[in-house]
């Protein structure tokens, strides 16, 4: 039986993971929340690397809520595609296999999560914070109930499904389920630090970093830690599933990370 760190270049997937977090938060921020404003006729006045202002404040309440509920909206129709690109793309790419199912999976743990941050917390885009699609709602009525308990659940749904859907790439038997469960938490690890380390760069403070940076990354994800434990012990194995180095895959996640540190942590003023 093959080692499951000996199929499992870890460089490459680190970088497949950092550049799977970059895609993900930057079309809920950019294509779902600043793809919104713009459709509504606002304009976009802060874009960073966890957060996008659009000037709702004159507007009616109606299109504030709408360009809230757009980035979690945008994180399902991700997980929707990308697990279609998963089933679509070859065995003979196991790289970008990986990468599809990890931006499926991601994806889906942010949209779930949101509803279930939000009805716990109060904040967040369903929450009652003044850019939230609640915000003329304050106290805790049954619609945060209905939020968290509808996320949890929605949150554990998903994690089934992505979990089946890695246990196709890696088989169920022993190897296979530890080849996930390695995959699944240094892609954990991964989306989390770079996160973290880019958050810090943000100019508005704690709040960006703790709220959005550290809750989305490393609270959203955490299906990436415990979920690969769902996966049933299987007595048949896939084909072996190899990670090996790749260069491209290294250089394009680290320009990506790079990138989005230089240019997004800081912000971008318009």
């Amino acid at each position: 039986m093959t080692d499951p760190a000996q199929r499992t270049d870890l460089p490459t997937v680190i970088a497949i993971a950092a550049l799977a977090g970059v895609v993900v938060t930057q079309l809920h921020e950019g294509a779902g929340h600043g793809g919104a404003c713009l459709a509504l006729g606002r304009h976009v006045r802060e874009w960073g690397a966890f957060y996008l202002d659009c000037d709702t404040h004159t507007a009616p309440p109606i299109v504030g809520r709408l360009v809230a509920a757009a980035g979690s909206t945008m994180n399902l129709l991700t997980a929707l595609l990308a697990l279609g690109l998963l089933r679509a793309t070859p065995g003979s790419r196991p790289r970008a296999r990986f990468f599809w199912w990890l931006v499926a999976a991601v994806g889906g743990f942010e949209w779930a999560g949101y509803y279930l941050f939000s009805g716990v917390s109060g904040l967040g885009d369903w929450g009652a914070s003044p850019d939230g699609v609640f915000n003329l709602v304050p106290g805790w009525p049954a619609w945060r109930l209905l939020l968290a308990v509808g996320g949890g659940v929605l949150y554990w749904l998903w994690a089934i499904v992505a979990m089946r859907a890695l246990a196709g790439l890696t088989g169920a038997d022993e190897a296979g389920r530890r080849q996930a469960r390695l995959l699944s938490w240094v892609a954990y690890a991964t989306i989390g630090g770079t996160a973290f380390a880019i958050g810090l760069m943000n100019p508005i403070g704690l709040f960006v970093l703790l709220a959005s940076a550290v809750a989305a990354s490393f609270g959203g994800t955490s299906g990436l830690m415990w979920a690969p434990y769902y996966i049933r012990p299987g007595a048949t194995a896939a084909p072996p599933f190899a990670i090996a180095r790749s260069w491209v895959w290294i250089v394009v996640g680290a320009a990506m990370i790079v990138a989005e540190g230089l240019i997004l942590g800081p912000s971008l003023h318009f």
